[in-house]
């Protein structure tokens, strides 16, 4: 399995210790073959960047991240150990997720897009009106992207999720409305 635990980031060494402290910049582990986030500092000030990894599970990422969080083109089934917080954009284009089930438990805010283009997401959508924050939603399914994205610009809160909800269901994607 490959970590993080001896690369070098920002001219610092990761080791065992920095799971444990705050990272103040960006963290750019992409273009790495990790299979694994092991050692991954729980909160980082800047941009998170994970993507072009060989990555299955997002296990050890951050709890909080202060810019962007990018984890595209690796191999997640599932959003599990998402940040709680983004502070702007979160990206999981051209991976394996077939669901976002759940991912308003996990992701609770963000402030930006939630891009999830080039996956085979067949269910579990609606969760993302009940992230604070989530703007727009980039998905390869063209029609359910403008229902939710016609729904985000309403006031946040569980009647936006109720109409959203409803539109989907009228327009017969029933998978795609369940939490």
């Amino acid at each position: 399995m490959s970590n993080l635990l001896g690369l070098i980031i920002n001219k610092k060494n990761i080791t065992e210790q920095t799971q444990h402290e705050p990272w103040p910049g960006d963290f750019n582990c992409y273009k790495n073959p990790l299979t694994s986030l092991e050692f991954c500092p729980k909160e980082v000030g800047g941009n998170f960047n994970c993507f072009n990894n060989q990555l299955t599970s997002l296990e050890f990422c951050p709890v909080k991240v202060g810019g962007n969080f990018s984890c595209f083109n690796n191999q997640l089934t599932s959003l599990e150990f998402c940040p709680k917080e983004v502070g702007g954009n979160f990206w999981c284009s051209d991976n394996k997720l077939t669901s976002l089930a759940d991912i308003h438990k996990r992701l609770k805010k963000m402030n930006g897009i939630f891009n999830a283009n080039k996956n085979p997401i067949k269910s579990n959508v609606i969760g993302l009106m009940l992230v604070a924050g989530c703007k727009e939603v980039k998905l390869d399914n063209i029609e359910i992207m403008i229902i939710m994205n016609k729904h985000l610009k309403s006031p946040f809160g569980h009647l936006r999720l109720l109409e959203c909800q409803e539109d989907l269901l009228s327009a017969g994607f029933e998978e795609y409305a369940e939490l």
